[in-house]
């Protein structure tokens, strides 16, 4: 899976709905250890200071994330997480003379009807 997809995969996650369980909050918080991991992987040999510093922000929010007891922090630390690997994710498509990924291109692949601040599109 390519980095925009793991990206809207969270972002379009059950786990950002008001019926989410704790077990959709667990699975997102793999996939996003996933994503980070290959949006490492991805930076390794790129001269991006920004998206590195963004890479670093959205592990310690990430951690920040599991530490918690769960509840509203943790999911705002999660979604935290989420913000700078799509920051990351910019930086390199920017890097490579691609147009900026947003989600909302990409919308109609997800049942995206109850995504938080879709207002904000």
């Amino acid at each position: 899976m390519g980095l925009r997809a793991g990206h809207d995969l969270l972002y379009f996650g059950r786990w950002r709905r008001m019926e989410a369980t704790a077990i959709d909050v667990r699975k997102a918080h793999h996939q996003m250890k996933k994503l980070l991991g290959e949006i490492a992987a991805a930076i390794e040999t790129e001269d991006i200071p920004t998206a590195r510093v963004d890479l670093e922000k959205a592990l310690e929010a990430l951690y920040t994330a599991e530490s918690g007891e769960g509840g509203p922090d943790a999911l705002r630390y999660l979604d935290h997480a989420l913000s700078y690997a799509h920051r990351v994710i910019g930086d390199l498509l920017h890097e490579k003379g691609l147009s900026p990924h947003s989600p909302a291109d990409f919308a109609g692949w997800y049942d995206a009807g109850e995504v938080p601040f879709r207002e904000d599109w």
